[in-house]
């Protein structure tokens, strides 16, 4: 990917980034339960994906050669690692330095929407108590933790990110 490309791509997931910190900044200042909606998820999902999108096709705008699969999977990859990234320093300092306590707090909210999901599934009694236990046990918050889900999710981007990889790719033209 040329230079053009991958600062906008960079300028992107700054945007990203900022934007995921004042959702969560709001979402925490007005409604901490809202981290607990599938929805919410979601929507910061396609929001990110849509944002990686847009910066795919503003570099290969720029692009002066062929826009390679290559060029549009770093293009959207880039945009996506920094900005999750931001957003993931600023869920650690949030939620391990300035408020632990909001960290436990949206822990007894995960644990009682997941007792409500699992009892309308039909789960055992036996088998909610053990899978909050376990919850109760794992500090989501920790360090190692939040590492982790940050690996799953790249892993989640990327796969989407393949996807419109070959949406945006410029295919070499054939003289027959």
């Amino acid at each position: 990917m040329e230079s053009p490309a991958k600062k906008i791509s960079t300028a992107y997931g700054v945007y990203l980034g900022i934007s995921l910190v004042l959702i969560t900044v709001l979402t925490y200042a007005f409604n901490l339960a809202l981290f607990t909606k599938w929805w919410f998820g979601i929507t910061l999902i396609i929001f990110s994906i849509v944002l990686a999108s847009v910066s795919i096709s503003k570099a290969k705008k720029v692009s002066t050669t062929l826009f390679s699969f290559k060029d549009a999977f770093g293009s959207y990859f880039l945009t996506i690692f920094i900005g999750t990234f931001i957003s993931l320093i600023f869920g650690i300092i949030l939620f391990n330095l300035i408020d632990p306590e909001a960290a436990e707090k949206l822990t007894e909210l995960i644990m009682e929407s997941s007792r409500a999901m699992m009892e309308r599934f039909g789960a055992p009694e036996a088998q909610i108590n053990e899978a909050l236990r376990k919850m109760q046990d794992e500090n989501q918050f920790s360090l190692l933790n939040q590492l982790k889900g940050y690996g799953f999710q790249l892993v989640l981007y990327a796969i989407f990110g393949l996807i419109i990889s070959l949406i945006f790719r410029e295919k070499e033209t054939i003289n027959a």
